[in-house]
């Protein structure tokens, strides 16, 4: 037995004309007004837009055919205007900022019982097509390639703050590759970008004045700006710099190893004198101890590392040292990168009322975040010591493999 028909429900003039001056009259969305009477928000739609086209009526008095034809197409544009003000008028706030397409999507989607697609494609520069497509994608849940993609968000989001919010996507690449996720930094830049964070890029550094000094002895440029030797304890480089505070100016000296870029050694202080220099050899060279072949102590002309003082406590703890030209900044340079990565990265970021709170601050960021935590792009984007450990294991085994050959 065949199966019988459904029979179609059918609505008298009337009863249409009623429904629709509920949405007119009242102002009420119709995707309300459709619910509380059981039928179809399009329908209902299409039977208020009859009852609008009756109400504007149509053109009587001493008209001709043609200028009755114009008058009731002018009404039916004037008609069709006001419903994209609607549309756009709700749309405002979306449309104040650059939405993206899945942003349109859902406005469409929020407004669909209210509004055409086909009008709010065409008022948000969409194509039906795609809405259509997004609509059934978000039926039937997330693709793999989306999951996929909301995890690499998460996981991105999780190292960027880990980061203290400085990792752009060259270094959240290379802890992604430490996990063992493969993934390119342009996918990382563009989850990034999606998520609206970025990392911290130092400036380039501006050279500052240095007060020469008058050298008691001759000291050659034993570097000429080839501080990485390809090997650690060949080259150290310092320099002195100040940061501001509450309570005044407090200046930082750091000796780093041109290798590795490693601090070695650092020493604070209210005022810079040879005092502030010998502090922070003297902490780099207990750091690292007897050294075989000799290390060179690279720096500029200022009058710290030219005084007496600062000759006699390298000749002490075994270190030659080397200066730059006399108002050449760029023969320092490694030195006045250091410290654009650590205003920039960090110092400026924060305010600091007392001198005690910098210090105890800046020595935590220069041995936990910098020696240890933050990955160096010209180490291959490694931490300073762990390409440390990666290369004397690795020397170690090149030598140990050459006595035995």
């Amino acid at each position: 037995m065949a199966a019988e028909k459904k029979s179609r429900r059918r609505y008298t003039a009337e009863y249409r004309a009623e429904a629709a001056r509920l949405v007119i009259d009242t102002g009420r969305p119709i995707a309300h007004v459709a619910q509380e009477l059981g039928i179809g928000s399009q329908l209902l739609g299409r039977w208020v837009q009859a009852e609008r086209d009756r109400d504007a009526g149509e053109p009587d008095g001493d008209l001709s055919l043609d200028e009755r034809a114009e008058l009731k197409r002018l009404r039916r544009e004037v008609s069709e205007l006001r419903k994209d003000n609607e549309f756009l008028g709700k749309a405002a706030g979306l449309l104040r900022v650059e939405a993206t397409t899945i942003e349109r999507f859902e406005l469409m989607a929020a407004e669909k019982a209210n509004f055409e697609v086909a009008r709010m494609a065409r008022l948000l520069r969409v194509s039906r097509s795609g809405y259509y497509q997004w609509a059934q994608r978000r039926v039937a849940g997330p693709s793999s390639r989306a999951r996929r993609q909301a995890s690499l968000d998460e996981r991105v989001r999780a190292l960027h703050e880990a980061s203290d919010q400085v990792y752009g996507a060259p270094r959240i690449t290379a802890d992604l590759h430490q996990e063992g996720t493969a993934v390119n930094v342009k996918t990382v830049a563009s989850s990034l970008r999606r998520q609206g964070l970025e990392g911290i890029s130092p400036r380039s550094f501006s050279p500052v004045t240095t007060i020469p000094g008058v050298p008691t002895h001759h000291i050659p440029d034993r570097v000429s700006r080839e501080w990485d030797t390809g090997e650690l304890n060949r080259v150290w480089v310092s320099d002195i710099t100040y940061l501001r505070t509450g309570e005044g100016w407090l200046y930082l000296c750091v000796v780093r190893d041109g290798c590795s870029r490693r601090v070695l050694g650092w020493a604070m202080d209210s005022h810079q004198d040879s005092d502030l220099v010998e502090r922070a050899l003297t902490m780099a060279r207990t750091l690292r101890g007897d050294v075989p072949g000799q290390v060179v102590f690279h720096a500029d002309r200022g009058t710290q590392y030219t005084s007496d003082q600062l000759h006699r406590a390298a000749k002490r703890l075994g270190v030659e040292q080397s200066m730059g030209r006399t108002g050449v900044c760029f023969d320092n340079a490694m030195a006045e990168s250091f410290w654009s990565t650590l205003k920039h990265e960090f110092y400026h970021r924060h305010t600091w009322p007392t001198r005690a709170q910098a210090r105890r601050e800046v020595a935590r960021w220069i041995e936990v975040v910098y020696n240890r935590r933050r990955r160096h792009s010209a180490l291959g984007y490694q931490r300073p010591v762990e390409f440390e450990t990666t290369k004397t294991q690795t020397d170690t085994g090149r030598v140990t493999k050459d006595q035995a050959a």
